[in-house]
């Protein structure tokens, strides 16, 4: 369990019990990486990870997304997961991400070389905004993270 945001660094990984806004019937435990808040809007920058890997395979529905691969024990990560920038990409407010803070655990970090394939990937999306990938930059710089865009 975490106290808030300001218990999450960028580039941290967490899961999150009974994922609120996924849309299944049954809540599960969805698998993130923390991308940062912008305080001045109080929104949290988050993605999701899937496991689902036959989507991403030749013919598959998001062969053609923004997505990268990261290995088990990664940050904490228990199995291999795929890191969807074009479909699970997500802003959400503050206040939202506080009031589950008991359902959110932090599991690991991402090392300089995987916020290296991340930000490879961030520069190449056409979905998130100039603006927010900047943000997302900062964030990683003032995590103690080189960042070369």
């Amino acid at each position: 369990m975490i106290n808030g945001c300001s218990d999450l660094k960028t580039g941290d990984i967490f899961t999150w019990d009974n994922y609120p806004l996924f849309d299944v019937k049954q809540k599960e435990r969805r698998w993130f990486l923390f991308l940062g808040y912008r305080a001045l809007e109080a929104i949290v920058y988050q993605v999701t990870t899937t496991t689902q890997y036959d989507h991403y395979q030749a013919n598959g529905s998001r062969t053609k997304n923004n997505f990268f691969k990261i290995n088990a024990g990664i940050g904490g990560l228990i199995q291999d997961s795929i890191i969807d920038l074009t479909t699970y990409f997500e802003r959400i407010h503050v206040k939202f991400f506080e009031d589950y803070k008991s359902d959110i655990d932090k599991k690991g970090s991402l090392s300089q070389d995987w916020v290296n394939k991340l930000v490879k990937h961030i520069k190449a999306d056409r979905h998130i905004p100039s603006v927010e990938k900047k943000d997302i930059y900062g964030y990683l710089r003032d995590a103690g993270f080189k960042v070369n865009v």
